[in-house]
């Protein structure tokens, strides 16, 4: 069975938890720095593919009005959750990451927070470069 990597702020979620639909699915949490000023704390989950569409959707319902977004990762699609709607990006398709960014501006997201193109190869694009592990 294939899989998606969710990817949720913690803190976006009204009332602070997770649907129950993702009962059993946490992988991990850890600190993040946001915009490397803000603390938060992401929440991983190991999601099953064909689960997904439905599961971004519970995830639309379960986030803050504004400012917040989630997303759900493969090797070739993303699927962003924002309050009340999810978008579908097919790796590469420049049209649809623009179209994720302008429904993301309207609940105050900002351009820095959305670099979607990076997000297959960088887990947090606008987290600070970490230094390399043989520098002095």
């Amino acid at each position: 069975m294939t899989s998606m990597r969710a990817v949720v702020i913690t803190e976006s979620l009204t009332g602070g938890e997770l649907p129950a639909a993702f009962f059993g699915m946490e992988d991990r949490r850890y600190p993040h720095l946001l915009d490397e000023r803000t603390p938060i704390e992401i929440t991983e989950l190991t999601v099953p593919a064909d689960q997904a569409p439905s599961l971004a959707l519970a995830l639309s319902a379960a986030l803050k009005p504004r400012l917040y977004y989630a997303h759900l990762i493969d090797e070739t699609r993303m699927l962003v959750a924002f309050p009340h709607t999810v978008v579908n990006l097919p790796r590469g398709n420049e049209e649809a990451i623009a179209h994720a960014q302008a429904v993301g501006a309207l609940v105050g997201i900002p351009d820095g927070q959305m670099r979607f193109a990076e997000m297959w190869d960088t887990d947090h694009p606008d987290a600070p470069a970490q230094p390399e592990a043989n520098a002095r």
